[in-house]
Formats: structure tokens, C-alpha cells, sequence
């Protein structure tokens, strides 16, 4: 069942929120703003138009530091198990100061089998006065068996002019080169910037010269030390390829089965197979269907 945020908001505001929210699609930024709003309606000390913005609660909610609101991200690029047992830990104790705990498991899509186990033993009993935001850009990457527990949120996709909006003025000449790397999508172009977009232009180069020429010994420059082979690095190399593989097969250019290596790459990333592995199988496979070098500068 999938329910709008403004009904999201009037079950916060009557106490009626389900224990597990999916928020899906849109932004980061948008469901991160959400997640906030929702916490602090949930726990906001004014006497009317919850939430007030101005009481203390609603102060330490938009600061991070209120101590009965969580946040929980990848470690690099999985969600382990060993943080869903230390939260797990701390979810069924005594509220220290608000009336709800709000706990959001950011990339929930990157929960690693036995995380999503122990978290849905959570689920299964779940804590008084307990919410708990799963937050995926892709909601068919979260297991189904947290899927269905969850009611799902659907944000809308983020239009282009309104990105780049919000982030030409502090990156002007990253973000429309972000923002067409990524193949307009708001989650990949923002990890872009926070990596270096610029970087992230110079190895795609180098990898599609590589693919182009069906040389492999052009792959070895690509992991030499600062070239960046670190796995939440090569999830973002892998997400570029990826988005321009897509837009080659749209305008004709480029065959289903680039997309799908692509795919089973960043599947044998999740299961924490070795980055610089998994992106010389992927150019193995690219070379093998003759795929063309892809343009990695905007036209």
C-alpha cells in the first residue's frame, strides 16, 4: 500500500503512524527533509501547528543531536549487521526526552542479508512509540521480506532545473557536469559531487578508451594508487556507466547486455567481491560485445 505525505503527515499529527515507512524515488535530500519533518512533528513540544520550527525538541531535531532520533548509514558500501545489533540495543530502551524514537536507515537497498534478518526481527516486534524509515532510492533493491512490512512512500523524480537549482550556486561547473554524468538522476549526481566530479569524468575516460580499444593493459592505470578504488568509489563508477549504457540503448547505441553486466557488477559488489575484480570482468564483458567508447564529455 503506498500513501501520500500529506496523509503521511496528518497520521503523525493524530499519532497514527504505522511502525515502518519505505520512502522511495525522489531525492535523498527530499526524503532526508521528510524523515526530519516527520520526526519532529512526532515529538515537537508546541501547543499547536506541530511542528512549531522553535521549541527545543524541534531544535535538537534539525541539528542531529537529538538523542531519541537516529540516523544509520552504509558503512563505505553495505549496512552490516553489526550496526543493526548496536541500534538494536538501544531501540528497546526507556525514551530519553522526546515522545517518539525515529530511526532512518539511509541506502536501506544496501542492507546486507544478515542486517535485514536482524532488522526485521525488530519489526516483527516492534518498540513502543517506535518509527522506523527504511530509505532507498530503489525500493525493488530492499529485500521483501522489510518491503512487506513496510508502507511505502513515493517521492516523485526531481526535475532537472529544480537540482540544479539547489546546487549550481555552490558547485557552478560540477553540477550540470553531475547532473548529465548521472544521467539525471538526484542520488547518483549528488555522490558525484561529494566525490569529484571532475575525477569521476577522468577515470570514465580512461575506462571507456580501454573498452573502446579492447586493451586490457589500459585498465591497469585506472587502480593505481588515488585513482580510486575504494568500494563506495567504484559503486559510483559503476552507477555513471551504467546511466550512459541506458542512454545509448535509448538512442540505439548500445545493447541490452552492456546494461545487464553492469548490473551483475554492482550485484557482486554488494557480496563484497573485490572492486578492482569486478571492474575488469565488466570491461571483459563490454569488450566482448564490441561496445563503443561513450562520450564522458556533456554535448
Amino acid at each position: 500500500m503506498k500513501v501520500s505525505m500529506a496523509l503521511l503527515e496528518k497520521a503523525a499529527l493524530r499519532d497514527q503512524l504505522t511502525h515502518c515507512l519505505l520512502f522511495h524515488s525522489g531525492s535523498r535530500q527530499e526524503r532526508e527533509e521528510m524523515g526530519t519533518r516527520l520526526a519532529m512533528i512526532l515529538n515537537c513540544q508546541g501547543q499547536q501547528d506541530r511542528p512549531c520550527r522553535e521549541c527545543i525538541s524541534c531544535r535538537k531535531i534539525a541539528s542531529g543531536n537529538h538523542p531519541d532520533i537516529s540516523v544509520i548509514e552504509p558503512l563505505k558500501d553495505t549496512l552490516r549487521m553489526e550496526q543493526v545489533l548496536a541500534w538494536q540495543e538501544k531501540v528497546y530502551r526507556k525514551h530519553l526526552e522526546g515522545r517518539y524514537k525515529v530511526c532512518r536507515f539511509e541506502q536501506a537497498d544496501k542492507l546486507t542479508v544478515p542486517a535485514a534478518n536482524a532488522l526485521l526481527k525488530v519489526l516483527e516486534e516492534p518498540p513502543e512509540r517506535t518509527v522506523i524509515i527504511l530509505s532507498a532510492e530503489n525500493a525493488e533493491g530492499v529485500l521483501p521480506t522489510l518491503r512487506s512490512r513496510a508502507q511505502a512512500v513515493y517521492f516523485p523524480d526531481i526535475q532537472g532545473d529544480a537540482w540544479l537549482e539547489k546546487n549550481t550556486a555552490d558547485y557552478p561547473a560540477e553540477a550540470p557536469l553531475a547532473w548529465w554524468l548521472s544521467g539525471e538522476n538526484p542520488d547518483v549526481a549528488a555522490r558525484m559531487l561529494a566525490l569529484g566530479v571532475h575525477q569521476i569524468q577522468e577515470w570514465l575516460r580512461q575506462f571507456w578508451q580501454a573498452v573502446a580499444a579492447k586493451d586490457f593493459m589500459l585498465m591497469f592505470p585506472l587502480f593505481e594508487k588515488g585513482k580510486g578504488i575504494e568500494r563506495h568509489q567504484i559503486r559510483i563508477y559503476l552507477q555513471a556507466i551504467g546511466m550512459r549504457i541506458k542512454t545509448e540503448i535509448r538512442q540505439g547505441g548500445a545493447l541490452p547486455a552492456a546494461l545487464i553486466a553492469v548490473d551483475e557488477g554492482l550485484e557482486a559488489l554488494r557480496h563484497n567481491t573485490s572492486p578492482r575484480l569486478v571492474m575488469e570482468v565488466l570491461a571483459l564483458k563490454l569488450m566482448d560485445l564490441d561496445v563503443k567508447r561513450m562520450e564522458t564529455d556533456p554535448p
